[in-house]
């Protein structure tokens, strides 16, 4: 895949620092879960894929890092929270994951190609720089195929859930509201609307979909 991306002749150390910030944030989710290996710990299973412990652990180390940068302190981050937050979050994008593969979903090798050209931070002077590509995944300590595989996870997820959000319509009393406004804030207040109920769609159908599979969280590991 690589030798179909355009490379050029100049590296920027600047650059380079700035998308590694960047780039670990994109991690946070690594994959769908490990394959049957008796030496890697389990924290959760849903149905057939399992959620290792390390992987949880990545997770929550990047969302009290998030935490960290918004300016919240130490003393005030709930750590209890996060770890709550970070399981439920993890074992949601597994469904969701499932239910794409079931649906037949998935990405192809040119639109992994573009998401990658396209991301600013792999980019010098807008234009893809492979030399920034690799080394940024290199002080991330992964490899490009990884690295694409857990793209093309996430781009999967976010295709099934904008399809689910899809199914998401206004009440009457919301589209009576957005008749009444004037101007800009109605575009603005539409797309909260939207957004928001969207979002409900997303949570109701996992919710859903959740209770009819067989799925397992070992608490006792964190």
């Amino acid at each position: 895949m690589l030798k179909m991306m355009r490379t050029s002749k100049f590296f920027s150390v600047f650059v380079l620092s700035a998308i590694t910030v960047m780039i670990t944030i994109a991690f946070v989710f690594w994959g769908i879960g490990p394959q049957d290996n008796p030496s890697i710990e389990i924290i959760a299973q849903v149905e057939d894929t399992k959620i290792s412990l390390d992987q949880y652990w990545r997770t929550y180390d990047n969302e009290y890092k998030r935490q960290r940068e918004q300016g919240t302190s130490a003393e005030d981050i709930d750590e209890a929270a996060i770890k709550s937050s970070v399981i439920e979050r993890l074992v949601n994008r597994t469904v969701l994951m499932i239910v794409a593969e079931d649906a037949g979903i998935t990405v192809t090798e040119e639109e992994l190609q573009n998401e990658i050209m396209n991301t600013p931070y792999f980019q010098n002077n807008g234009v893809f720089d492979q030399n920034i590509y690799i080394r940024a995944l290199r002080l991330n300590r992964t490899s490009p195929r990884d690295y694409e595989n857990s793209l093309r996870n996430d781009m999967i997820v976010t295709k099934i859930s904008r399809l689910i959000g899809e199914t998401a319509e206004l009440t009457s009393e919301e589209l009576k509201i957005l008749d009444s406004i004037q101007g800009d804030n109605k575009a603005q207040l539409s797309e909260v609307f939207r957004s928001s109920k969207s979002n409900m769609a997303i949570q109701a159908y996992v919710q859903s979909i959740r209770q009819k599979m067989d799925i397992t969280i070992n608490k006792d590991l964190i």
